[in-house]
């Protein structure tokens, strides 16, 4: 069964990219456009992993994480172009695995991708060692 993974973005082009990418990996993929409707497709798909925007209309990716963590537990890598410590701060505070900044690598989200799944399949914490320090959890 392949791994199910869920974007969560509102620009086009970054879902087409990350979307071929991932799909050419052979990740099953699904697309939602903003976190109202990422919420109700994850109930549904119920992904392994979300590729989540922190800015969004109707819910951003920093609310619909917290919800989402509340009622399943995929990996989250947060994908923004939010390059502040606060910032990054609440993403990981909502439950998120990795950030990323925009613009990236497409090649450097797929090593992301795989090493997250790699630790969950071995039972290791999926978070950076040095974020519980930095964000003072």
């Amino acid at each position: 069964m392949p791994v199910k993974i869920l974007i969560v973005e509102d620009d086009r082009h970054i879902v087409a990219l990350v979307r071929y990418i991932l799909e050419r990996e052979g990740y099953e993929v699904q697309v939602a456009r903003d976190g109202v409707e990422g919420l109700e497709l994850a109930r549904e798909f119920t992904p392994d992993l979300v590729v989540l925007d922190l800015n969004m209309p109707r819910m951003d990716g920093v609310e619909m994480c917290r919800r989402l963590k509340a009622e399943q537990d995929p990996l989250v890598i947060f994908l923004t172009v939010h390059t502040e410590r606060t910032a990054m701060a609440r993403g990981y505070r909502a439950g998120g695995d990795d950030y990323m900044v925009k613009p990236f690598e497409l090649e450097e989200l797929l090593r992301r991708v795989q090493t997250l799944l790699d630790k969950r399949a071995r039972g290791e914490s999926t978070r950076p060692a040095d974020v519980e320090s930095e964000i003072g959890e």
